[in-house]
């Protein structure tokens, strides 16, 4: 057996693994990718979407806007994290179409995790944002209130999403694209079907 230390939670855990288990660790079996430009690749990406127009065409003065956001579970908290990079880019690109940020809320993503704090926002989104939207435009999903339900799908399972999110006039939902051991990735539809779900 081996004993491997693993992220958990806030902290870590110690885990007995056996000999035949494969272990993957960072500058042991892998490198990250070539380092990039963060606010310079999300400012192309936001500039030249694939598949659909640019944000600032998409927005407007009338228009509801909702951005989805990972809790403070996963992303970090450095300045080029994700949601410190994306999200004022994201309002900065509406705005150039005339979208009022009044009309603008932020939807901290949590899923069935616990609501965050106001004080973990400060840490992982900054007080720019925090100080923008907070309180009436910086909320958490809530599993249990304000679910919009939409049925049942063809298993019978029910199909919710949070209100906020699923009457917004642009809706919009960010997040890293990460392994995840136990929901393959991390980000992409993920953010919706379980992070905005009841």
């Amino acid at each position: 057996m081996k004993e491997v230390r693993l992220d958990y939670g806030d902290t870590h855990m110690t885990v007995n693994l056996p000999d035949t288990a494969t272990v993957v660790r960072y500058k042991e079996t892998y490198d990250d990718p070539p380092e990039i430009d963060p606010h310079e690749t999300t400012r192309r990406a936001l500039e030249q979407p694939l598949g659909f127009p640019p944000l600032r065409e998409l927005g407007g003065p009338d228009k509801k806007v909702v951005i989805g956001f990972p809790d403070r579970v996963k992303g970090g908290a450095h300045a080029t994290a994700h949601r410190r990079v994306a999200i004022p880019m994201i309002i900065e690109e509406l705005q150039k179409g005339g979208t009022k940020l009044e009309n603008i809320t932020l939807l901290c993503a949590a899923g069935l995790h616990r609501k965050n704090t106001l004080d973990e926002w400060y840490w992982y989104l900054g007080p720019d944002i925090v100080n923008q939207f907070y309180p009436d435009r910086l909320v958490n999903h809530d599993a249990e209130t304000d679910m919009l339900d939409l049925g049942t799908d063809e298993m019978g399972d029910v199909v919710q999403c949070d209100r906020l999110m699923a009457e917004a006039d642009v809706p919009i939902v960010l997040g890293h694209c990460a392994g995840n051991p136990y929901g393959g990735y991390s980000g992409g539809y993920k953010m919706v079907a379980t992070g905005l779900t009841g």
